[in-house]
């Protein structure tokens, strides 16, 4: 990533509510269905069980798409933390904290 000490505020800010926008909406219709899709596959069978099961190829396939998302979510938020860090020190330059 470039350095963001000589990004101008006002872009930061800018940029920090995007990542922000785009982080929430990946949890919102990415990360958490894939939980609890990935939850419900591996939930032990119920009383109304039908006696299917799910193959093992099945629980590794939704377990590395799962992971994928999880990864792609922390590199996100890594990114909107830099931005955030940088508003932070930018605020303090310009207040003289």
């Amino acid at each position: 990533m470039s350095d963001l000490g000589n990004v101008p505020l006002q872009d930061l800010c800018k940029d920090a509510e995007r990542l922000t926008r785009e982080l929430i909406d990946h949890l919102e219709r990415n990360m958490i269905p894939k939980t609890k899709e990935f939850q419900s596959l591996v939930r032990p069978d119920s009383a109304f069980d039908t006696g299917s099961r799910v193959q093992d190829i099945t629980i590794r396939n939704q377990a590395k798409t799962l992971q994928e998302s999880q990864e792609f979510t922390e590199q996100l938020y890594q990114k909107t933390s830099q931005y955030l860090d940088a508003i932070d020190r930018e605020v303090g330059r310009i207040t003289g904290n």
